[in-house]
């Protein structure tokens, strides 16, 4: 049932009394497997959907639903005190319609919808200029509606990273979303990711839109920026031949 987690656990040392609220909490979630499968591969042969600094995520099955889901569990070492600012971020997200669906969560464990896709970069090294056009124009609808409630995602800057294509576009990993972020926005940090920074994948979703005056979409994101707005987002997209 709880092998995988059981066997990662003694692979890195973790304190007995953090093992044993964990797996407290994946029962009470109704995690009934944690399943050895993913694309990211860890010590001892495990394979998990993905890890990080203060998290893994596993493929897993719960109690009275089909099919499989992301099950994601806070590291011993984490610097968070737990995942509950992600899964208030996600919830929110979800409610305009971004990012994956959160199902169920605890402090330590998040139970989401598990997307089965294949990440951004990958996508768009291999994609047609109208599905890179199609894919840029759903991000950055996407971005406007986490702007338009007021949650930072705070990661989109390495968009790679963060984006999934599935059988929609997904946004995910809201680990670092904040509603107190006045600096920035999503609109402006997935633009700049894009399309401003270097790279083989940004020169690919230039040519695709037909962008040549970087200078012109810096203004408009600046006025975005100052006083962000649906006016101010149509000038965005039309300006980048996005808006019919």
């Amino acid at each position: 049932m709880y092998e995988l987690f059981i066997k990662l656990c003694s692979n890195i040392g973790c304190p007995s009394s953090y093992s044993e609220e964990v797996l407290r909490q994946l029962r009470s979630l109704g995690v009934t497997e944690l399943v050895n499968e993913g694309p990211v591969e860890f010590i001892g042969g495990l394979r998990l959907l993905g890890k990080g600094q203060n998290s893994f995520v596993f493929k897993c099955k719960i109690r009275n639903l089909e099919g499989y889901y992301a099950c994601k569990v806070r590291r011993f070492d984490s610097s968070r005190p737990s995942l509950l600012n992600e899964a208030y971020s996600v919830k929110l997200a979800n409610e305009v319609n971004v990012g994956p669906l959160l199902i169920n969560y605890t402090s330590d464990v998040l139970v989401m919808e598990y997307v089965n896709g294949v990440p951004l970069g990958a996508y768009l090294k291999q994609a047609d200029y109208d599905s890179i056009k199609a894919v840029v124009k759903d991000l950055l609808m996407q971005g406007f509606k986490l702007d338009s409630i007021g949650l930072i995602h705070g990661e989109l800057s390495r968009i790679r990273e963060h984006v999934i294509i599935s059988n929609r576009v997904y946004i995910i990993d809201f680990e670092s979303a904040s509603r107190l972020t006045k600096s920035t926005t999503n609109v402006t940090q997935l633009t700049s990711a894009l399309m401003l920074s270097k790279g083989t994948i940004q020169a690919k979703v230039k040519e695709a839109l037909g962008l040549r005056d970087a200078n012109t979409l810096i203004k408009l994101l600046q006025l975005y920026k100052v006083k962000p707005s649906q006016d101010s987002f149509n000038l965005i997209l039309r300006f980048l031949g996005l808006l019919n």
